[in-house]
């Protein structure tokens, strides 16, 4: 814990808490005076607080349908999951079609789904949407690089609400890096968002250590708010982030983590989960695991059938424990699989136990 404590609190970080935490007083040259009222900010991880399980809805649409999600998220009210994810690019996108279910013409975006199912009790709940991939036909056939001008997130952030059905958000990311817009005027669209009430926070996704590193360094230049949260592709069996600096970058700036894809898109989630037709990344038009990898996620079953543990709850667990993770983000269709994320953190596993999970190779990247 104490290694996560540091990678929460550093500096920059702490900065950025403070003043959303009182507020501030802008003059009319644009000078930063003293804060003079309280504002919450719910990003902000306390030093003994616990990974916050999230719930993603990347599929929601697909699986669950439309229909189905209002019960699924009520399920996970009544788990105590208060905190649910969402994209301007989820659920309604050419690469989410399948052959069973309505085609992307035809579907709700995740966001739409997500809005009607929380009207009347949006107070309860903190949101977060995102922006920046590419929409439509420009996911398939242009390059996926992220569109972060300052025109495009503001056009979208109202879009966003609308669908929502909200006034504001409490979290909104850069989904992916922009190579072609400089980080100041990307840092400062958000920092505006922030001040006009539109968004409790910002945050990044998918970025490098080097982008991360240059995002907050940008922002304390300008004297805006760095971004609060890191949203990452992170599990047991992708570790390429420790590897690249990622987390390292998110410690040393203190932007805290939020891990997706925790069981690996199915991998991580049991014996079961891996005879399914749509898993990996084939839930979004992308090819399945290698038959190296299947057999990875057996032995790692087998692991958790030994220490009585469904598998899912063993790969949360795990990502709990790595040091900056606050957040879990995990798609599902299933109130089963609710409940196994939420006793992952019931869960201790012992050094040996981490050792032993630590030793554990899957092959090539995972799809």
């Amino acid at each position: 814990m104490d290694e996560i404590n540091r990678c929460s609190y550093h500096f920059a970080h702490l900065y950025a808490w403070v003043r959303d935490l009182l507020g501030e007083i802008r003059t009319e040259d644009g000078r930063t005076t003293l804060p003079m009222k309280a504002r919450a900010t719910p990003m902000t991880p306390t030093p003994d607080s616990p990974a916050k399980v999230i719930l993603g809805t990347a599929t929601f649409g697909v699986s669950p349908l439309a229909d189905d999600a209002p019960a699924l998220i009520r399920g996970a009210l009544d788990r105590g999951v208060e905190f649910f994810d969402t994209a301007n690019s989820y659920g309604n996108q050419p690469d989410y079609d399948r052959p069973s279910v309505p085609d992307h013409t035809e579907r709700l975006s995740s966001e739409e789904i997500l809005g009607r199912a929380l009207a009347g009790i949006r107070d309860r709940v903190q949101l977060a949407s995102k922006v920046g991939e590419p929409l439509g036909r420009d996911r398939v056939n242009g390059p996926f690089v992220g569109q972060l001008t300052r025109g495009h997130i503001f056009e979208q952030v109202d879009l966003s609400l609308r669908r929502l059905r909200t006034d504001y958000l409490d979290l909104y990311y850069a989904h992916q890096p922009d190579p072609h817009t400089p980080a100041g005027e990307t840092v400062a669209a958000f920092d505006d968002l922030v001040t006009a009430g539109k968004i409790r926070a910002w945050g990044i996704s998918n970025f490098s250590a080097a982008e991360t590193e240059a995002v907050v360094r940008t922002a304390v230049e300008l004297g805006a708010r760095p971004p609060s949260a890191h949203q990452v592709r992170y599990n047991l069996a992708e570790r390429r982030i420790e590897r690249t600096g990622v987390v390292a970058a998110a410690c040393s700036t203190g932007t805290p983590l939020h891990a997706y894809a925790p069981v690996a898109g199915g991998l991580l989630a049991g014996r079961r989960a891996l005879d399914r037709d749509y898993i990996g990344h084939r839930r979004w038009g992308g090819v399945g695991f290698s038959e190296a990898q299947r057999s990875a996620g057996r032995r790692f079953a087998g692991l958790a059938a030994e220490w009585g543990v469904h598998p899912s709850s063993l790969a949360l667990a795990w990502l709990m424990n790595r040091p900056g993770v606050t957040g879990v983000v995990m798609g599902t269709s299933s109130m089963a699989n609710l409940d196994h994320a939420c006793t992952a953190g019931e869960l201790t596993l012992s050094r040996d136990q981490l050792v032993i999970l630590d030793s554990l190779r899957f092959g090539d990247p995972v799809n």
